[in-house]
């Protein structure tokens, strides 16, 4: 198991919906303040694409794309650092022993890569956080990131953002 972090997006398969509950593979946001390698429960707030034309609740919370822009900014990243180390191995003479090993590093990150840009493709721009939807999960139910490798890994909502989630809890559930 991982330590998942407030704030952090994870993709969890959230099963089989009954009525108007939110089912199936869904982003989320962890909302947990602390988290231990042995707890075996997150609680998290889904996250959903705005749907034009649809009515949400007004206590949902409209992220715009700041979901879509960071896994496009771990893109960029990640395609920067692959270009850099290429054009390093095409300089340096391709039966190196090193260059050999590097060829196959390249292969790895171009592989994430791809992945990184099929989750990129999968989503809309605009996310909502469906704070109606809020809850417990068992740590099983996540499908990424696993671990410091997955796509998801490193993606986390800003303070601002998370501090927009508890307002909306609090109106919600306390006051």
């Amino acid at each position: 198991m991982k330590r998942y972090k407030r704030g952090d997006i994870i993709k969890v398969n959230l099963g089989f919906n009954v009525g108007n509950e939110l089912g199936g593979l869904h982003y989320c946001v962890v909302i947990n303040k602390f988290d231990n390698l042995s707890y075996g429960t997150l609680n998290v707030v889904p996250l959903s694409s705005i749907k034009p034309n649809k009515k949400y609740s007004r206590y949902d919370l409209i992220l715009n794309d700041e979901l879509y822009s960071l896994l496009h900014k771990k893109f960029d990243k990640q395609y920067q650092k692959i270009k850099e180390e290429l054009q390093e191995t095409l300089e340096i003479n391709s039966h190196d022993e090193n260059s050999i090993e590097t060829s196959r590093n390249l292969s790895f990150e171009l592989n994430y890569l791809q992945k990184l840009l099929l989750e990129i493709k999968k989503m809309k721009e605009g996310s909502i956080a469906r704070i109606t939807q809020i809850t417990t999960i068992s740590k099983q139910r996540i499908y990424n990131p696993k671990n410091t490798n997955d796509i998801l890994s490193g993606i986390k909502l800003s303070n601002k953002s998370m501090d927009l989630i508890d307002k909306q809890i609090i109106k919600l559930y306390t006051k």
